[in-house]
């Protein structure tokens, strides 16, 4: 078993520094947790079709933390993260970013209970959890809290169906993880692209774009 700890440890540190992303060493135990309660809630609910170690540590883990590259070098910020799934990218980014403020929006209650579960028992704070759908969150919070980021993973973003303005603070960014670069005429509710950052999972698991919006 601590054969195994350590291997999981060396394997992530090498797959992080291939694409120069930070590693605080109380992040590893967590990682090591997450991994685990994933594979094991994983089967009783479907919360992802990966189910091979090495994958889910680089198509989940370091394409998650990935998303650092767009947030400014603060650690203060407030993310919100839009279709959070099983936790994908706002956990690992929170494991390596502690002092950010997450929400994180899923509006199935199964998947949220996941979450709720992996923040309780890992004692992450600055975190809360909301089962809802983006747009009643949206409506809802007109008025109310701003974000610094909100970070889209797994949902499909139609350009001109999410006003994820209104949920920004002045300066703030939108941050869609996507496959290819946005098509020509891509517009995202009143949202200017700002810059879009490639990259390419280790182990040959595919190009990725980090494709960054503002007001």
């Amino acid at each position: 078993m601590e054969q195994d700890a350590i291997q999981f440890e060396h394997s992530l540190r090498v797959l992080a520094a291939q694409l120069s992303l930070p590693l605080p060493d109380s992040s590893i135990p967590h990682f090591s947790r997450y991994l685990n309660e994933l594979k094991a809630w994983n089967r009783a609910i479907n919360l992802t079709a990966i189910d091979q170690d090495i994958e889910i540590v680089v198509k989940h883990f370091i394409d998650s933390m990935a998303g650092v590259k767009a947030i400014d070098n603060d650690s203060e910020k407030s993310i919100l993260d839009i279709g959070a799934g099983a936790g994908f990218p706002s956990i690992p980014i929170k494991f390596i970013r502690p002092d950010s403020a997450m929400v994180l929006l899923e509006p199935s209650e199964k998947r949220s209970s996941f979450l709720r579960y992996m923040i309780g028992s890992l004692g992450l704070r600055r975190m809360a959890v909301v089962t809802a759908k983006v747009e009643d969150y949206i409506e809802r919070q007109e008025s109310a809290q701003r974000f610094d980021c909100i970070v889209v993973r797994a949902l499909k973003v139609d350009g001109r169906g999410l006003e994820l303005g209104k949920l920004l603070k002045p300066g703030g960014k939108v941050i869609l993880y996507r496959a290819e670069r946005v098509e020509k005429g891509f517009e995202l509710a009143n949202l200017a692209l700002l810059e879009e950052l490639e990259y390419e999972l280790p182990s040959g698991y595919g190009h990725r774009v980090l494709s960054v919006f503002s007001k």
